[in-house]
């Protein structure tokens, strides 16, 4: 038995959130590690800039910011990390508590979709039934007509 829903049920409005979505609120729950990696990137672009003017001093110093960077965004994404375990815990919850909302939503969806389509199908068997008793009733006046012709004609 399948479980998709009908056609006639759309749940565009509930799609995934995208890409650019997630990496923004993952920004938003630990914002010290974009920054520490923007840092990093562009102590590697200042250094890949000195070298190309051969500047080996500078190059060198900009390496060095790399590593300090690269050492404090690793640090902000384990305090981080601790940091807003609680939030995100809580956040969890309350995405869990979304799913189940979206799931019980979903479900009375399709209830009501069955519920319409039952609606329909019983609409249509009234109607059906309606047009047997008609043409009943027809067939038997017709025959109650053509009865009283020949008994007419026996008489004659």
């Amino acid at each position: 038995m399948s479980t998709r829903l009908p056609s006639s049920v759309s749940f565009d409005e509930e799609e995934e959130e995208d890409f650019f979505k997630k990496i923004w609120a993952r920004c938003k729950e630990n914002p010290f590690v974009p920054a520490g990696t923007l840092a990093t990137t562009g102590a590697i672009t200042l250094a890949a800039f000195s070298m190309h003017k051969g500047n080996r001093k500078k190059t060198n110093i900009y390496y060095r910011y790399r590593v300090l960077f690269q050492g404090l965004t690793l640090v902000a994404l384990v305090v981080g990390g601790l940091f807003f375990q609680k939030e995100a815990q809580g956040s969890q919850k309350s995405k869990e508590d979304l799913l189940r909302e979206k799931a019980k939503k979903r479900e009375q969806l399709w209830i009501e979709e069955l519920e319409r389509r039952d609606a329909i199908i019983q609409a249509r068997k009234l109607r059906l039934q309606q047009s047997k008793d008609e043409l009943r009733e027809l067939a038997r006046e017709e025959f109650e007509k053509e009865r009283l012709l020949e008994d007419t004609e026996k008489k004659q």
